[in-house]
């Protein structure tokens, strides 16, 4: 399994370095949104919704997108992105407290179909929105990099971190393997990539101070859509999303902290000075 996970990973992280420095933004929104597409139908299984409620969310998701993608050229693009954005900002912060409380109302509100289909279409349109936006920013490429950097970087530091020194279990309701020493590896490797990226990007003073707090913030938020993936799959009795990616899993299993990560990054970005 192990082979296997590296094997794959040695194909997919160059492939994706070359795509965010090399293909233009309208490119990078339509490989991300065919993933997200594809994310859609594995989080119906996590609803466990028949055929047409697989078929039906997919098209809901595509729907939201193509009218989001519509909109990009008009005066109320900012807004537009922001709506999504800030209001999947919101739900990331209320999973936190599903986290903390699970499996304690879970099935009588979030195992709903229509709640749970809500919040899954609201976060993949979401994280297109998100990628897109970083990507046709200023250093947009770099910008997008160094994030997709940052999570990879938190979740390399929190295996280790926990693979070495984990004793000390995280949330054992939600995911029994993740311990507190691995969260706080992930962490310091993300605040220190994250000044490493800030350099690289020609931030200084409180700006880059700034980035390596974001840098925290993306590993702890990373986490978060980590472990809420894992609430979904563990309602409804899985253990991956589905089989896309050899020894990963599926889109969700691999983005799942991408996924809660990217619309804050780009929210953290607003509140430093000419990052954006």
């Amino acid at each position: 399994m192990l082979v296997t996970r590296i094997a794959t990973a040695l194909v997919l992280v160059p492939l994706a370095v070359l795509g965010m420095l090399y293909l233009p933004t309208f490119a990078i929104t339509l490989v991300f949104a065919t993933l997200m597409l594809l994310g859609a139908w594995e989080w119906a299984g996590l609803l466990r919704l028949g055929d047409t409620g697989h078929v039906l969310l997919v098209l809901a998701t595509a729907l939201l997108i193509f009218l989001f993608a519509l909109v990009r050229s008009q005066l109320w693009l900012v807004a537009v992105d922001n709506l999504l954005i800030g209001a999947a900002c919101i739900w990331w912060l209320i999973a936190i407290g599903w986290i903390v409380r699970y499996p304690n109302g879970w099935a009588r509100v979030m195992g709903r179909t229509d709640i749970g289909a809500a919040t899954g279409v609201l976060t993949l349109v979401a994280a297109v929105a998100a990628v897109t936006y970083l990507h046709q920013s200023d250093q947009g490429a770099l910008l997008l990099l160094a994030f997709f950097f940052l999570v990879w970087a938190a979740d390399t530091g929190a295996y280790i971190a926990g693979r070495t020194m984990g004793r000390h279990k995280l949330v054992p309701a939600v995911s029994p393997g993740k311990t507190r020493e691995g969260a706080i590896g992930g962490i310091v490797a993300a605040m220190v990539f994250a000044g490493a990226g800030a350099w690289a990007l020609g931030y200084g003073g409180d700006r880059l101070v700034g980035f390596v707090v974001l840098g925290a913030w993306v590993a702890v938020i990373s986490i978060v859509g980590d472990l809420t993936i894992s609430m979904f799959k563990r309602h409804a009795g899985i253990k991956d999303s589905g089989t896309l990616f050899p020894g990963h899993g599926g889109v969700l299993d691999r983005l799942d902290s991408v996924l809660a990560a990217a619309p804050w990054f780009v929210a953290g970005l607003h509140w430093l000075p000419s990052a954006i």
